[in-house]
C-alpha cells in the first residue's frame, strides 16, 4: 500500500492552527506572562529571579544594571556597587531608584535574606525586572572575590587633622580690619573666634592657612571677606561686572556680609591686598571659571555667596604664590569637602565605586559643574544614597 501524499500546504495550515489555539490559552490564562515576555524578555526567560556569585562576576564585566546594596549596617561592598539603600528604606527611598520601572536590578546584602525582602518590597512598588544575589556577600567572599570598605571613606575626604594649605595667613586679618572690611566687633560676637584666631585677625600670621571641622566657619568668613575686597579680573570682566553690575549689592556674597562697617559693597573689588600681575589675573579667571561649589549652578567667575567669594581669595593667594594649577586644585577641593562635606563624600564614594580612590581624584575635574555645582552634586548624591559615616549637614551661605 502507498504512502499517502504529505501536502505541504495542509502541514503548514495545521501547524497554524495549533500554534494558534496555543496562542489562546496562553492569552487565556496566561496574560500576565505574555505581557513580561514583551515588556522585559530577559527577565521572562530567567529561570529564577536567584543570582549566585559566578554569575554574578560575568554580569559585572559588562554591567548593564543598577546595582544595590540593601545590608544594614553598613559590612562593605561589592565592586561596581551604585547605591547603597537599606533593605528596609526601599519605600522611603523610591526616588533614588530608576525611573524606569523595567530596568533590570540586581540586590545583594550580607547574606541574601535582606535583599530577598528588598525584592519583594520592590516587585510591590511595580519593578518588574529585579533580582538578588544568592547568598549575598558571604557568597561573594566565599567565591574568592573581595569586597569594598567605604566606611573609613570620611576620614580619607574629611581627616580629623584638617589640611594645611600651602599658604599663609600673613597680615591679611589686619589689613581687613584696619580697612574695616571686617568690623572686629561684629565678627568676634557672630563667629566667635578662638584666641588663635583673634590673634591671626589682628596680629597676623606666619603659620599656613588650615582647615578642619572646627575652624571651618572661620576660615570661610576671613577668605570671604578677603575675596570681597581684593581688586580682581573677576569683578571686571565676569558676570557680577559685566550683566549683573547694577545688582552687584544684592548677591549673598555682597550684601549678605554683614561684618563690615558700613555696607559691605563699598569694600567690593577696592583693595590689592594680593599683589597680582595682569597675567596673573588672567590665571585666576582661568580657574575660577572651572571652580564650582555645591550651594548653587555657578562657578567661581560668579561669586554670588559666600563660598564662591572665598574659593576665588584662596585661588588669588595660591595663584600669587606661584603654585601651579594642579595644586590650586587640590588644594580648593580640600577647603571645597570641609564646607560642604556632605556633597565631597557622595562624590568620593562614586569615584570609589568606580574605581578610583580619593587621593587619585583629578580635582580640576571634581571641581567641574558635573560632580561640584549643586545641580551635578544632587545628582550624584541621588545616585549614590547613603554613606556610612557621612555628616547630616553641610555648608550655609551666611556669616
Amino acid at each position: 500500500m502507498k504512502n499517502p501524499k504529505v501536502n505541504p500546504k495542509q502541514v503548514k495550515l495545521v501547524v497554524f492552527v495549533i500554534g494558534l489555539v496555543f496562542l489562546g490559552f496562553l492569552i487565556g490564562d496566561k496574560k500576565d506572562s505574555i505581557k513580561k515576555l514583551i515588556q522585559s524578555p530577559q527577565s521572562f526567560f530567567q529561570q529564577s529571579e536567584n543570582i549566585p556569585a559566578s554569575n554574578l562576576a560575568k554580569m559585572l564585566a559588562n554591567k548593564n544594571f543598577t546595582f544595590i546594596n540593601v545590608h544594614t549596617p553598613y559590612e562593605g561592598e561589592i565592586e561596581k556597587t551604585d547605591s547603597f539603600i537599606p533593605y528596609d528604606q526601599i519605600v522611603a527611598s523610591e526616588k533614588n531608584l530608576p525611573k524606569d520601572k523595567n530596568a533590570p536590578i540586581v540586590l545583594y546584602c550580607k547574606s541574601g535574606k535582606m535583599s530577598t525582602e528588598a525584592l519583594v518590597t520592590m516587585k510591590k512598588l511595580g519593578f518588574t525586572n529585579v533580582f538578588h544575589l544568592v547568598g549575598g556577600m558571604d557568597a561573594w567572599t566565599a567565591s574568592g572575590k573581595k569586597l569594598a570598605d567605604l566606611s573609613q571613606l570620611a576620614e580619607e575626604v574629611l581627616p580629623k587633622a584638617g589640611f594645611e594649605l600651602p599658604i599663609a595667613w600673613g597680615d591679611i586679618g589686619p589689613q581687613l580690619v584696619k580697612l574695616g572690611v571686617i568690623d572686629l566687633d561684629k565678627f568676634n560676637k557672630t563667629v566667635g573666634p578662638t584666641d588663635e584666631q583673634k590673634e591671626i585677625l589682628t596680629k597676623g600670621s606666619n603659620a599656613n592657612i588650615r582647615i578642619d571641622t572646627n575652624n571651618s566657619q572661620f576660615v570661610v568668613d576671613v577668605l570671604w571677606a578677603l575675596g570681597l575686597a581684593q581688586k580682581s579680573i573677576v569683578y571686571d570682566e565676569g558676570p557680577m561686572g559685566k550683566e549683573f553690575k547694577k545688582d552687584v549689592g544684592n548677591f549673598a556674597s555682597t550684601g549678605g556680609w554683614s561684618l563690615a562697617r558700613g555696607e559691605a559693597v563699598k569694600y567690593l573689588n577696592q583693595f590689592d591686598l594680593v599683589k597680582l600681575t595682569d597675567e596673573q589675573q588672567k590665571k585666576v579667571g582661568e580657574i575660577a571659571q572651572n571652580v564650582y561649589r555645591p550651594c548653587c549652578g555657578n562657578s567661581t567667575w560668579f561669586p554670588d555667596c559666600n563660598h564662591g567669594m572665598a574659593a576665588l581669595a584662596a585661588i588669588e593667594l595660591m595663584v600669587a604664590a606661584k603654585l601651579d594649577d594642579e595644586a590650586i586644585y587640590k588644594n580648593v577641593l580640600k577647603l571645597n569637602s570641609f564646607w560642604f562635606p556632605d556633597s565631597y563624600l557622595a562624590v568620593a564614594a562614586y569615584f570609589a565605586r568606580q574605581g578610583t580612590p580619593w587621593d587619585k581624584v583629578d580635582a580640576k575635574t571634581v571641581l567641574g559643574k558635573t560632580y561640584s555645582s549643586g545641580q551635578g552634586a544632587a545628582l550624584i548624591q541621588q545616585k549614590v544614597g547613603e554613606i556610612p559615616g557621612r555628616p547630616t549637614k553641610g555648608g550655609g551661605c551666611g556669616a
